[in-house]
C-alpha cells in the first residue's frame, strides 16, 4: 500500500507527516501540543495551588488532550485546585472563629 504525501494548503509543498510548520511558506500546519515538561508541570501545578481558579484553565487544556500523562496533568491540577480551595475556607474559617469568637467571648463577659 502505497501512502500519498502530505502537502502545504498554502504553497503546495511537500510536508512530513509530523510537521507543525510548512518548511518552505511557513504556514501553521496543525497546533502544538502543550509541554509536559517537569518544568513547565511544576509551573502549573503552583499557578494550580497558589492562584486556585486559574488552575482551572490549564486542566481544561491538558485534559482536552489524548495522551495520558496530559490527562493525568490535567486531572492532577483539579485535584490541587480543589485542595487550595478548601485550604482557603478552611483557613478563613478558622480565622473567623479565632477574631470573632474572642470578641463575643469578651461581650459575654461584659454583659
Amino acid at each position: 500500500m502505497e501512502t500519498v504525501p502530505l502537502r502545504c494548503p498554502s504553497c503546495d509543498t511537500e510536508v512530513t507527516e509530523n510537521a507543525f510548520f510548512c518548511s518552505n511558506c511557513g504556514r501553521s500546519l496543525k497546533a502544538r501540543p502543550e509541554s509536559v515538561s517537569v518544568g513547565r508541570q511544576v509551573f502549573i501545578y503552583l499557578v494550580s495551588f497558589f492562584l486556585a481558579p486559574l488552575g482551572l484553565v490549564f486542566a481544561w487544556k491538558y485534559l482536552k488532550m489524548s495522551d495520558v500523562k496530559s490527562k493525568r496533568i490535567g486531572f492532577t491540577v483539579i485535584a490541587l485546585t480543589v485542595l487550595a480551595v478548601i485550604a482557603v475556607f478552611l483557613t478563613a474559617k478558622t480565622f473567623l472563629q479565632m477574631t470573632y469568637g474572642n470578641i463575643m467571648m469578651i461581650n459575654s463577659l461584659l454583659y
